[in-house]
């Protein structure tokens, strides 16, 4: 895989996601970590958006799934959001952390999260 990556860094949303029914009534607030590799020879040369990974619409496509959708587990919303951009880059390499804050937790951790890859 390249090395050539895309990347967006602290995205957040409020969304209703959480293993419990408690949890998912109301909004937490989420963030979002993403790299996405790919190879970034051709944009890199051509100044142009339609060659690249535009990372306006990544940002949408994290958001709108985020809020518009429901999961238990933030496995799945991860999973979701990382398919989703696979399906919208085919042959890109997808890496996510995604951290609720402030979850309801003992100790009071700032975030819990999760951390995965597809790739295309």
């Amino acid at each position: 895989m390249s090395t050539d990556a895309v990347f967006v860094r602290g995205l957040e949303f409020e969304g209703n996601h959480g293993h419990t029914a408690a949890e998912r009534r109301g909004t937490r607030r989420f963030r979002v970590d993403l790299t996405i590799e790919r190879d970034l020879a051709a944009p890199s040369q051509s100044d142009r958006l339609s060659e690249t990974v535009d990372y306006a619409k990544v940002c949408d496509i994290v958001v709108r799934l985020g809020t518009q959708s429901t999961f238990k587990l933030i496995e799945a919303l991860a999973g979701a959001m990382a398919d989703a951009i696979v399906a919208a880059y085919p042959g890109a390499a997808v890496t996510i952390t995604l951290e609720k804050l402030a979850p309801p937790c003992p100790g009071v951790p700032a975030a819990c999260g999760v951390r995965l890859r597809r790739a295309g």
